[in-house]
């Protein structure tokens, strides 16, 4: 079984990221299930959100302990204890940081034996940014998952930004799709 956490905060897209990572293992053949928890929905205010993905029928509920991949992308959050980003960690866990700071740097701060890597964030305005952070972690948790490919993920971002602007779309596709390609060769 997958078990994939993500953190972020308000406003960064953190459930849509859950609901595209979800849609594109349940594209590829997986059970899934996937839900956000947030306290007082504000923007800015810490969230995280999980997806379970097996072949199997799921019958694990609440949120997930012990992750196999948590997606921070909001690097802030890490100095924050509240947020729970590292909390149920284990050496085989993976953690992927949205920052510029290179891995070591995060693994020396975070005193953490867990793989680490990082995903820059886009070079775009920061407003911008914010609002395409969720679509750039699905697609990076995607190719982490080893399991989901990209025509899935393209597929899952489609029906889940299907609101959005035709533009909104695209560079969200464009974004999701760079980063699933930057983390392909990180597969272990």
């Amino acid at each position: 079984m997958f078990r994939i956490r993500f953190h972020g905060r308000g406003g960064q897209g953190i459930k849509t990221a859950s609901r595209i990572l979800g849609s594109a293992f349940f594209l590829a053949g997986y059970e899934v299930q996937d839900a956000p928890r947030y306290g007082a929905e504000r923007r800015g205010a810490p969230i995280f959100a999980y997806v379970r993905a097996d072949r199997k029928p799921i019958r694990e509920r609440g949120i997930i302990r012990h992750p196999d991949l948590v997606v921070c992308a909001d690097d802030s959050l890490l100095g924050v204890a509240a947020a729970g980003v590292l909390q149920g960690i284990r050496s085989d866990s993976l953690v992927l940081v949205s920052s510029d700071q290179p891995p070591e740097t995060w693994r020396r701060r975070l005193n953490i034996s867990a793989p680490l890597l990082t995903l820059p964030p886009p070079a775009t305005g920061e407003a911008e940014q914010l609002a395409l952070a969720g679509a750039e972690c699905a697609g990076a948790a995607a190719a982490l998952s080893g399991a989901v490919g990209a025509e899935q993920l393209t597929q899952a971002i489609h029906q889940e930004l299907a609101g959005l602007s035709p533009a909104l779309q695209a560079r969200n596709l464009e974004l999701a799709l760079a980063a699933f390609t930057r983390m392909i060769p990180q597969r272990s």
